[in-house]
């Protein structure tokens, strides 16, 4: 009978966390942001250079705020690898580059 319980209450603890520092997964979300600041080169009319340093500015945002959920599940998953890490913070990035893409339609035209 004290096995059955002890069985119960390690099911019911939380895994333990992964050491995964936030930079990691920083650099994860940069790495989407690479990308979209060379499609906003190559596809995008963004209006001179101060245009280019608004998007740029835009894509650092959704990098950094993209990261944050990264970061939460690379620490729960125990994924500390950089290439996890980029695919992890994919749609978080995209989502949140897709908002900031509105806010500057909204907000600058």
């Amino acid at each position: 009978m004290a096995k059955r319980d002890s069985r119960a209450t390690q099911a019911s603890e939380p895994a333990p966390v992964a050491d995964v520092p936030y930079h990691r997964a920083l650099f994860g979300a940069l790495g989407w942001g690479v990308v979209a600041f060379a499609l906003q080169v190559v596809f995008g009319g963004t209006g001179g250079t101060t245009g280019l340093l608004i998007q740029v500015g835009w894509i650092l945002i959704a990098a950094v705020l993209a990261a944050w959920p990264t970061w939460y599940a690379a620490r729960r998953r125990g994924w500390p690898e950089l290439w996890k890490l980029f695919l992890l913070a994919a749609p978080a990035f995209w989502v949140l580059r897709a908002v900031t893409l509105i806010l500057d339609r909204l907000l600058f035209h």
